[in-house]
């Protein structure tokens, strides 16, 4: 028994037209070819499929029950060559990705999610680093890909941005600036702000940290450095950060995305 494909597509689109010339059209074959392979398949399978009438194209009682099997057999043979292409452009390995503590927030979450959403087969490495890398491994290639927070001032690496926050301050419940509504930077001047280290992964060291306290500031007061960090934690000063909803920077205060500061 030789049956192929041909055979069954060309019984199908006959079977549902009803008519040799209309399935000759259909799957565009002269009608004389399309008789050629009907009589082969019949031959094959051992029995009259299709009948002729007056009225058109008739399907057996033989050629009903085949039916059904050659429409199952062409919709497996789809569903295969489109498993076979998807598993030929499926994306697989490993891939690293570099998060700096100051790159928080539902984005982080929802990018991630994403990702593995689209290529199910690669395999996520995560690897949180410290202020002091700002870079969060990206220059030494210790990361393939990372989520940082700018200024990234170190060769080679190309920025894309995926979400834009306002900036705020952050000071310990109970200051007295702290009711304020709205802060202007000379509101600030001769506090003691929380500054980060300085940067050790390649990156201009300053470059990050300075950006963050507003220097050089336009009124030519020196920031006053009152104490330095290397991770975002709990804890007493003021500070330049960006807003995430709900997300507690020290003990009573609130950043919220208004980019105003509310004591709890």
């Amino acid at each position: 028994m030789n049956i192929e494909l041909r055979h069954l597509r060309y019984f199908v689109a006959v079977a549902e037209d009803a008519s040799f010339t209309a399935a000759a059209q259909r799957v565009h074959v002269a009608q004389q070819v399309l008789s050629t392979q009907i009589r082969q398949l019949e031959d094959a399978v051992g029995t009259q499929l299709l009948r002729r009438t007056s009225r058109g194209v008739v399907v057996t009682p033989a050629g009903s029950a085949f039916l059904a099997y050659a429409r199952e057999t062409l919709a497996d043979v789809e569903r295969g060559v489109a498993a076979a292409l998807n598993a030929a452009r499926a994306v697989t390995g490993r891939l690293t990705v570099g998060m700096t503590v100051a790159a928080v927030g539902e984005m982080r979450t929802r990018l991630l999610g994403a990702f593995s959403g689209a290529y199910p087969a690669v395999e996520l490495d995560l690897a949180t680093y410290d202020l002091a890398h700002p870079a969060a491994g990206l220059p030494d290639r210790s990361s393939d890909v990372a989520l940082v927070r700018p200024p990234v001032d170190a060769p080679g690496i190309a920025l894309e941005e995926v979400e834009v926050e306002p900036r705020v301050f952050v000071l310990p419940s109970g200051h007295p600036l702290a009711g304020h509504d709205v802060l202007e930077l000379a509101d600030l001047a001769g506090l003691p702000w929380v500054a980060t280290t300085l940067a050790v992964d390649g990156c201009t060291p300053a470059r990050w940290r300075d950006d963050w306290l507003v220097n050089p500031r336009p009124g030519g007061d020196v920031p006053i450095i009152g104490a330095v960090a290397r991770t975002i934690d709990r804890g007493c000063g003021h500070a330049a950060a960006n807003t995430y909803r709900g997300w507690r920077y020290s003990p009573g205060v609130w950043a919220e995305s208004s980019g105003t500061v509310t004591t709890r």
